[in-house]
């Protein structure tokens, strides 16, 4: 059996299936050509998103917050994918944070200072003039260690995108990674020396794997850093398909498949016939092609020409007159 190979389509619509000589196209190049498997797109956890919203107002109102902030964790670990959890636990350690304040244990609230800060960095001053709390000393930052990270990859750590070599605070972060605009990670990372390992989004040849590639007019271009050791990309156009093998991050020209009809033509292909007349209609034609044709046999052999008309004698016998004489 032939090894699999997945084509991926550049141009939309996408076909429900492979067309017969994208088939083809691969078996001569010892190949089964296979549609690559879309993944499927995270939905936004509303309703997890609105209970996040009422756990911190029970809270801020609340006075023990321990409850609401144990519901609000647990639903934070579970739902990573959400944009918008950066901000969400950093209140979540600001409002820890009054609360043991207000127990007047220190150590704890510059704890949990540090973990807010290293989520959202230093708060702006409120409106009425007061001044947020500050960490009792100034918390060291380190160069942000990227691994696994592609070349056009995107990285957003607690909303904001970063580079190799940012200053990073230690602690927990929300981690995004943004793949030709499209979102394929999203978790939450402890870091402690601000060493990030970025695990593989996909497997190998999966959709998110070939993300990223784009067209040009001798060959795709597909991204940096595709695991596939052997794909097909595939794009429509006026009167046919281009077709292009490519290994890893490097494809070979476009191939031109014509129209579907030249295309089964070439591959040896019996065109369809087309569609038959009524019976009545055929035997008609045949009949009235016969008559034409022994009509025009008959004119040309004089048949319908016209003879002038012969001179005819008539005998009635001897007339009175003769007889008398």
């Amino acid at each position: 059996m032939y090894p699999a190979l997945v084509v991926s389509w550049l141009a939309s619509p996408v076909p429900a299936e492979l067309p017969p000589e994208v088939t083809r196209w691969a078996a001569r190049r010892g190949f089964r050509a296979e549609m690559v498997q879309a993944s499927a797109d995270v939905a936004y956890a509303e309703e997890a998103a609105l209970e996040i919203e009422s756990l911190l107002e029970e809270a801020r109102s609340s006075a023990s917050g321990a409850a609401p902030l144990q519901r609000l964790d647990q639903l934070l670990e579970q739902h990573p994918e959400l944009p918008q959890a950066a901000w969400w636990l950093a209140e979540r350690h600001a409002l820890a944070r009054q609360s043991a304040e207000s127990g007047r244990d220190p150590a704890l609230a510059a704890r949990l200072e540090l973990r807010r800060a290293a989520l959202e960095g230093p708060r702006a001053d409120t409106a009425v003039g007061v001044a947020p709390a500050r960490a009792s000393a100034p918390p060291a930052t380190a160069p942000l260690e990227l691994s696994g990270l592609r070349p056009r990859d995107q990285l957003l750590l607690d909303g904001e995108q970063v580079n190799a070599g940012a200053p990073m605070l230690p602690g927990r972060h929300h981690a995004q990674l943004f793949r030709a605009g499209r979102r394929v990670w999203a978790s939450w990372v402890e870091l402690d020396s601000a060493e990030l390992q970025i695990p593989e989004a996909s497997a190998p040849c999966a959709e998110l794997d070939l993300l990223g590639t784009e067209y040009a007019a001798d060959a795709p271009r597909p991204a940096p850093g595709v695991a596939c050791t052997a794909w097909a990309v595939a794009h429509s156009r006026a009167g046919g398909l281009e077709l292009a093998l490519c290994r890893r991050d490097r494809c070979e020209p476009w191939q031109s498949l014509g129209s579907p009809a030249r295309t089964a033509a070439s591959a040896g292909a019996v065109a369809e016939p087309p569609e038959e007349l009524p019976a009545w209609l055929t035997w008609g034609a045949l009949g009235l092609g016969v008559a034409a044709s022994t009509a025009l046999v008959l004119w040309q052999a004089g048949a319908f020409d016209r003879s002038p008309p012969a001179t005819e004698f008539v005998f009635t016998g001897p007339s009175a007159a003769a007889v008398r004489f």
